[in-house]
């Protein structure tokens, strides 16, 4: 049940219980660098109206679960229908910014002190990124960037939550719950799928060779030439394959190599790509009663028998998304993503 729910003013410190004027609270988290978001519906009360600003505090059964601000209300039918994030909204803000050599736990606290948000490195990298330069970018954007390039090099993930009113980077996954979610426990339904909508079996890296030609071609005036000369433009190629073309058919995706990259360079680009892109995308759905630990970013344990019938044998795998539904029926749906890269590493 709700044990606090409130609005207040930033500055003025007025402040209202709302508990029994809401309804059709919900509230999202999700590591897709997001920030988490809490809506609901509010009766009008002659007695305060919600701004956009205003601190949005929530517990249930006595524990803290968001802490964020209104980003929008809407009017109607004597209901408000609101919309709050919590701190991670504020790195969606842009900045230009010279990154030294350093590892994803140090950019993670500029950028936070950078946005005035609270924060914490709760798990810490000692992989040090190269330094860069982005330039009118989102914090989310060059923390992604970072976060990928880790990743990429040590296998492990990590990604950014908002603790109550705390952002924290923590990796992934960042507690394997105890909870049984299947046919005797919790699970109410649940849907599978796999995919190959996004994936290649055909990798072509791709070189422009253009040389200047010495001959002019007449244009009007006001008429500017466009793109590459076809006259003085070719390709060279290198290709990889997967042997599963045979069953999905060519899949291809083409990246220009990069400047003065030599044939073994691109093979090795090739490989790497063929490796990332070849392979289904499963993704689970499950609806079931709710817990407040079912949040992103965490792992539980998966018992469907119809799935294991199936020949799909899914065992423990961590919350990529969750929806939280608080009311009468507390109910939680979770999307799963059962073979990423950095679950199949940590399983």
């Amino acid at each position: 049940m709700i044990t606090k729910f409130t609005i207040g003013r930033r500055h003025s410190g007025d402040t209202w219980n709302v508990a029994e004027l809401v309804n059709n609270v919900k509230w999202v988290t999700d590591l897709n660098f997001a920030a988490g978001t809490f809506t609901f519906d509010l009766l009008f009360d002659s007695s305060f109206y919600p701004q956009n600003g205003d601190v949005v505090e929530f517990q249930w059964d006595e524990q803290k679960i968001f802490y964020g601000y209104i980003f929008k209300a809407t009017f109607k039918d004597k209901k408000f229908s609101i919309t709050a994030y919590d701190k991670m909204r504020y790195l969606k803000n842009e900045d230009s910014i010279v990154w030294p050599v350093s590892t994803i736990s140090q950019r993670f606290e500029t950028a936070c002190k950078m946005a005035e948000i609270s924060h914490k490195v709760v798990n810490s990298s000692d992989y040090k990124l190269p330094a860069e330069v982005a330039d009118a970018k989102t914090y989310f954007d060059m923390l992604k960037t970072g976060i990928d390039a880790t990743q990429k090099a040590t296998k492990q993930m990590y990604y950014l939550f908002a603790n109550y009113d705390v952002v924290e980077l923590r990796k992934a996954p960042y507690n394997n719950l105890d909870i049984i979610i299947g046919d005797q426990s919790l699970l109410t339904n649940y849907s599978f799928e796999k995919s190959i909508d996004d994936a290649a079996n055909s990798i072509r890296i791709v070189k422009k060779n253009s040389s200047k030609s010495q001959q002019t071609t007449s244009t009007s005036a006001d008429e500017e030439p466009s793109g590459d000369d076809p006259g003085s433009t070719s390709f060279s190629y290198t290709d990889v394959k997967a042997h599963d073309v045979q069953d999905w058919g060519k899949l291809q995706v083409v990246e220009n190599a990069k400047d003065k990259a030599n044939d073994a360079q691109m093979k090795e680009r090739a490989d790497a790509l063929l490796k990332e892109k070849n392979r289904e995308i499963y993704t689970l759905n499950l609806d079931c009663l709710g817990d407040t630990a079912l949040i992103a970013g965490n792992s539980v344990n998966i018992q469907i028998s119809e799935l294991s019938k199936a020949g799909f044998w899914i065992s423990n795998t961590a919350i990529m998304k969750a929806t939280h539904s608080f009311g009468s029926d507390y109910t939680c749906n979770l999307e799963m993503k059962v073979n990423e890269p950095w679950l199949e590493s940590n399983s």
